[in-house]
């Protein structure tokens, strides 16, 4: 084996490695990116010819495909914590606010600050909220009332 070939693999193995560590730190930065160029040029530097060449081009590309697979088992395994997935749960019921929860709103007067086409903007209280009419156009600086809740949704109707 030539100098040049074993300075190859070298060059392919560090490749291969920082490829690895691409998968634990997710996004194509900069381990990522030297990795693929690392790969390359150990593939080119390995191999003597063209055929060679393309040998170790796929036993490279097989290797880090494995260490993909070995890498999502792992990580979705629940005793290692994987930087890729939101270790919580995070329940429905605390991401919403519920309809009977916002009943309190009905009744309340405000200002239209966007044309409600039929969505919208309003202020009630000094509290902006995203408002719907029931359908038809309400012009920006419109005085408003919210007639009702429906579907989480504030429906309010123009205040004449």
């Amino acid at each position: 084996m030539e100098p040049i070939q074993i300075l190859g693999i070298v060059v392919l193995v560090i490749g291969i490695i920082l490829i690895g560590v691409e998968f634990y730190m997710p996004g194509f930065g900069v381990p990522g990116l030297l990795g693929v160029i690392c790969a390359a040029a150990g593939v080119f530097l390995t191999g003597r010819t063209v055929s060679e060449r393309i040998t170790v081009g796929v036993i490279a590309i097989v290797v880090v495909a494995v260490m993909l697979v070995i890498s999502i088992i792992v990580f979705n395994s629940k005793k290692v914590k994987s930087p890729i997935k939101l270790d919580t749960d995070l329940q429905g019921k605390d991401l919403f606010i519920e309809a009977k929860d916002m009943e309190y709103l009905v009744g309340q007067k405000g200002i239209a600050l966007t044309d409600l086409r039929p969505s919208g903007k309003g202020e009630f209280n000094g509290i902006k909220l995203d408002i719907l009419s029931p359908g038809e156009f309400i012009k920006k600086g419109s005085a408003l009332e919210i007639s009702e809740i429906k579907n989480n949704s504030i429906v309010v109707r123009e205040d004449k």
